[in-house]
């Protein structure tokens, strides 16, 4: 998301103008914008005091560094995902499962799901004279 160059006191402040009766194409000339701007701005921050508009804006921010951060995670995940599926045994996983059960304390469900490996395939009976 762009920072604007304008602050939440301009923006604000052009809004309670044009309640005052100043004509919005005097604002907009003013200012350097476009009416189109003016009313984006109108819709977003009406109503709003200048310390609630700075808050939404604090709250928007951390949204969009925690989704940035969610997605990195999610890529993290799915990378590590496919390093398990290629490079161990179902044996492998299956110790992991118990390890990360005991360990963490959680349940079977989610260690299998951090796993990329199926509930099913961990339950099945495993004979070490087969492998």
């Amino acid at each position: 998301m762009r920072k604007s160059r304008y602050t939440e006191e301009q923006i604000t402040n052009a809004i309670k103008a044009s309640e005052c009766g100043v004509k919005v194409k005097a604002i907009c000339e003013e200012l350097k914008i476009s009416e189109a701007t003016f009313y984006s701005w109108k819709k977003k921050y009406s109503g709003l005091f200048s310390e609630e508009g700075r808050r939404i804006k604090e709250l928007e921010e951390r949204l969009h560094s925690m989704e940035r951060e969610l997605q990195i995670l999610s890529s993290d995940k799915e990378m590590l995902q496919s390093v398990l599926k290629n490079f161990f045994t179902t044996n492998d996983k299956r110790q992991a499962v118990n390890f990360l059960q005991n360990t963490y304390d959680i349940g079977t469900r989610r260690s299998c799901r951090l796993l990329d490996i199926s509930r099913s395939v961990y339950h099945y009976p495993y004979n070490l004279e087969n492998h």
